[in-house]
């Protein structure tokens, strides 16, 4: 026998699907304003330069910071 119908239209809940969002939504803004850039360097030195010694955080920063100086690009300041 087919199952009858109630009428009802509400979305199935999914566990864990606000969370998901908001993790989301974290790394989107964390993109935009540069937050993981040091962390995506990282895991970029990891695949490229195995075994060699990353950067430390200030010194990326300071490395990114005058690359900008030197070839300023559009940007708001």
């Amino acid at each position: 026998m087919p199952e009858q119908a109630t009428g009802e239209c509400r979305p199935a809940k999914e566990p864990g699907g606000i969370r998901r969002a908001w993790d989301g939504f974290r790394w989107y803004w964390a993109s935009v304003m540069g937050d993981n850039h040091y962390e995506r360097y990282l895991a970029h030195h990891e695949r490229t330069h195995p075994g060699q010694t990353p950067l430390t955080k200030s010194e990326y920063w300071r490395m990114r910071t005058d690359a900008q100086d030197r070839n300023p690009r559009s940007r708001c300041c």
